[in-house]
């Protein structure tokens, strides 16, 4: 067998994903386009309060294999709702109970600290980690020295209920945080983010002379959501970050959401459907009853807090199963796989079956 790899490869290719923050005096929405060259399956999961669970790597569930580092267990003191696709308990992004909230955007050349005195935590899971424990950005940075992520080319966006934020990136093993006077605008796209506050200077209104053209798909979706951020007009806030998106759209927009943070609600599309919104206060937290999932692509519209059903482990493998297919279009996951003396269908299972070994604690 193969000496197992410190940074995996598997996965999703980076395209143009955005998010950005609007907070103002009546105003405070998160939005988000996931974009991707091909088909994103996906489901929205209400996560429940007090469940125990234990880290899980990457490379654990890649080579069946514990890494040479501490394991850690927790239990969820917040629900969350999550954006999920690769099943529950692996989300690319979502907001809690309390507020806070945490996204995903591919990063090309990002590489994660290493540490075997540390625990080591899959990427998708140290975000639901976040939605569990904490409740604050404040929180979430304190946390960064206690944790060792594994997985592939990712940055961060975090925001909480008072509007703080910040962006989390890792270059070269060193971890880079951007808050307060080092992130002068709340948006964060594919490009680390000194690069383009840098690139912004150029334009009208951030100390340059070339006009911001909304229709002009060549320039930077950063400086489309600058400058549709800080030019807000008298319109409803959802519909008005819906525009950003559409703006910030590069024409392979797999979903596309819009949080009302102080309304605590989501409202979500999927290519080109119908919008759909939900409250969080639709749904119990308490974990003595089912954790519920919704397929983001279902067909329907309005209000669907009532249409989500019971997480099953049937639904949440043919999930993972899914996604590793499409991931696997051109055999790079069952080559790499392969290259750890494992198989997909057990990799499917790691995944899939992760979420039987939490536990309830009443």
């Amino acid at each position: 067998m193969n000496a197992p790899s410190r940074t995996p490869a598997f996965a999703r290719d980076g395209s143009s994903c955005s998010t950005f923050m609007l907070c103002k005096a009546d105003t405070f929405i998160i939005g988000h386009n996931l974009d991707e060259s091909f088909h994103v399956p996906g489901v929205i999961v209400v996560n429940k309060r007090n469940v125990q669970k234990t880290n899980v790597s990457l490379l654990e569930l890649l080579t069946a294999q514990k890494p040479p580092s501490p394991s850690t267990s927790w239990t969820s003191k917040y629900g969350s709702v999550t954006f999920n696709p690769f099943g529950r308990e692996f989300p690319d992004g979502g907001i809690n109970e309390a507020g806070l909230y945490i996204q995903e955007m591919t990063l090309a050349g990002t590489r994660f600290p290493e540490d075997d005195g540390l625990p080591r935590m899959f990427m998708m899971q140290w975000m639901q980690y976040q939605l569990d424990n904490l409740a604050s950005v404040e929180q979430v940075l304190a946390n960064l020295s206690q944790i060792i992520l594994d997985g592939w080319a990712w940055h961060f966006f975090t925001c909480d209920a008072s509007g703080n934020y910040a962006g989390i990136e890792f270059i070269d093993g060193q971890t880079h945080v951007f808050t307060g006077e080092s992130m002068p605008i709340p948006v964060l796209c594919n490009t680390a983010y000194p690069q383009e506050v840098d690139n912004l200077k150029g334009y009208e209104g951030f100390g340059g002379d070339r006009p911001v053209d909304l229709n002009d798909k060549e320039i930077e979706r950063f400086v489309h959501a600058a400058h549709m951020i800080s030019h807000t007009p008298q319109a409803e806030p959802v519909d008005y970050g819906f525009d950003v998106l559409r703006t910030l759209e590069r024409g392979n927009t797999q979903w596309s959401y819009v949080i009302d943070v102080r309304g605590k609600s989501a409202y979500f599309s999927s290519q080109g459907r119908k919008r759909k919104h939900l409250a969080m206060s639709a749904f119990d937290y308490s974990c003595d009853t089912p954790v519920k999932m919704l397929d983001i692509h279902s067909d329907l519209d309005g209000d669907v807090s009532a249409h989500f059903v019971d997480y099953s482990s049937e639904l949440n493998r043919q999930l993972v199963r899914e996604q590793v297919g499409v991931l696997d279009r051109s055999g790079d996951v069952t080559r790499a796989v392969e290259s750890y003396g494992n198989s997909v269908s057990n990799v499917i299972e790691a995944i899939a079956g992760y979420p039987e070994s939490t536990v309830c604690i009443t």
